[in-house]
């Protein structure tokens, strides 16, 4: 089948799906996304944790944007709050675990992660192109992890939820 018809046959097909159907498919695919991340901070990918961020927005903590450049310099360096936040548990306590509760101590994302490799992924869409995805922990003192998406030219990129330049956002 040549590719005109099979583009021709997919919005076809869409166009017969229920409007919920089609509304729930960007969250679908940011489900993918959103595992595929997680997957690339278990494995301390940064090249592919750095495809994840938007290019556009870079990242935001607390308030303060990061540029693209800026996060991607970070990641390159082992001794960034964001490298070490999402590598490096015990460097990331060292530097910022009396910022954070004994009930919930600093962790890297990557330890988070690892401890819950099929943990539970819960999306909230938050207006359009906007959606909030919780990664969530069997383990008592592992709080949370929420990231920010923004969905750009149909693609889902992280845009906050991650921490960059402190200790802590939020």
């Amino acid at each position: 089948m040549s590719a005109l018809l099979r583009t021709m046959a997919l919005g076809l097909s869409l166009a017969l799906l229920p409007a919920a159907s089609q509304s729930q498919m960007p969250l679908q695919d940011l489900r993918e996304v959103a595992m595929q991340l997680r997957q690339a901070i278990v494995q301390q990918d940064v090249a592919a944790v750095l495809r994840h961020v938007s290019r556009q927005r870079g990242l935001t903590c607390t308030d303060t944007p990061f540029p693209y450049a800026e996060v991607r310099r970070d990641l390159a360096n082992k001794k960034s709050h964001l490298y070490l936040s999402l590598f490096d548990s015990a460097g990331f306590s060292k530097r910022c675990g009396n910022q954070y509760p004994p009930q919930y101590p600093a962790i890297s994302d990557q330890a988070f992660f690892a401890a819950a490799p099929d943990g539970p992924i819960e999306i909230k869409p938050l207006e359009a192109d906007w959606a909030l995805v919780i990664f969530k922990s069997p383990v008592e003192n592992h709080y949370p992890r929420e990231y920010n998406f923004h969905r750009e030219s149909g693609k889902w990129k992280l845009v906050e939820g991650v921490i960059v330049g402190r200790c802590t956002c939020g």
